[in-house]
């Protein structure tokens, strides 16, 4: 673990933007390599004079952070309120619907997406070590942000939804991409789905070359430049995977990249694989594939980096 000097409060709450497609492009590769660290917080003495980290940017820095040095300018850790700014409709003056969908790498990431936006962590931040687990969480997850959303007094809280259409058992050119062709949208409504899958599709198809190819002809195919899609994670060698599996993951991650943004501007990506990989820590994962909830609240400000632009 890396300890880096105090980080000091923002000055002052500053406006934020939502990014339409085709996003901000954050990198790929190995220019997404990172170094997870701590970095204990100084809050201001008097809560008149400077004001303080919210709960989800304290919790960022002193749980683990993990930014590529190309991108330590510009990546922004966001605030419950200013994430909840750039994803609002009524903020932002423009229809704005974000729906995550894919494996359970992808539930997590909702989870990690809602714990920033309820600004607590959901289930006590319990850590989840099993299907059964997860969908647990998940559904908390989805009962709360449902419930905030209704809640008159936070009319302009984010439209936000999972989905299973994307998991990857079926072939995506029929759940997946049907739901996004059949969801509709027009120049009035950014529908944003962000689509993560993989290891699924792997096991249906098990091949590599097969299963980039399916993944690449569904987002030639989707037109509706409504789609991020994120990157499979690192898979760490453990006696549950065979090394056949793990390096195969590897290969599919990085024939995967040719057709995603940056080289192909037109298809939006969130690089998960670099940060999965260099997070060591005892406990960023309890499986060596699922990653704890600090890591996946990491991986939603990636999200928000791709999104959102702070003024």
């Amino acid at each position: 673990m890396v300890t880096m000097t105090s980080i000091s409060p923002p000055l002052r709450q500053r406006s934020v933007r939502f990014i339409p497609y085709p996003h901000k492009t954050l990198g790929s590769g190995t220019f997404m390599q990172c170094q997870w660290e701590t970095r204990p917080v100084e809050n201001a003495s008097s809560e008149t004079s400077i004001p303080f980290l919210d709960f989800t940017q304290r919790n960022a820095y002193t749980q683990g952070i993990c930014i590529p040095p190309t991108l330590n300018s510009t990546l922004h850790i966001f605030s419950s309120a200013e994430a909840i700014e750039c994803l609002s409709s009524g903020v932002q003056n423009r229809d704005i619907k974000l729906m995550l969908s894919g494996d359970s790498y992808m539930k997590q990431l909702y989870i990690g997406l809602a714990d920033i936006l309820l600004s607590t962590h959901i289930s006590d931040d319990v850590e989840i070590k099993g299907a059964v687990q997860r969908n647990e969480v998940l559904e908390i997850a989805q009962h709360e942000m449902e419930r905030r959303s209704r809640e008159t007094r936070n009319s302009s809280f984010p439209f936000v939804q999972y989905g299973a259409q994307c998991y990857g058992l079926q072939p995506l050119n029929e759940p997946c991409l049907k739901s996004i062709n059949e969801l509709g949208g027009n120049s009035t409504t950014d529908y944003v789905w962000i689509i993560g899958t993989g290891v699924h599709i792997y096991r249906r198809k098990n091949q590599v070359n097969a299963t980039v190819q399916e993944i690449n002809n569904f987002l030639n195919k989707n037109t509706t430049n409504r789609t991020i899609f994120v990157s499979p994670p690192y898979y760490f060698p453990d006696p549950a995977f065979t090394d056949q599996l793990v390096q195969d993951q590897a290969e599919l991650y990085r024939n995967l990249l040719p057709n995603l943004a940056p080289e192909n501007p037109a298809h939006p990506l969130i690089d998960v694989y670099e940060l999965t990989r260099s997070c060591v820590w005892e406990n960023c994962s309890y499986d060596r594939a699922h990653r704890s909830r600090f890591v996946n609240r990491w991986k939603a400000q990636l999200l928000l980096n791709t999104l959102c632009e702070v003024q």
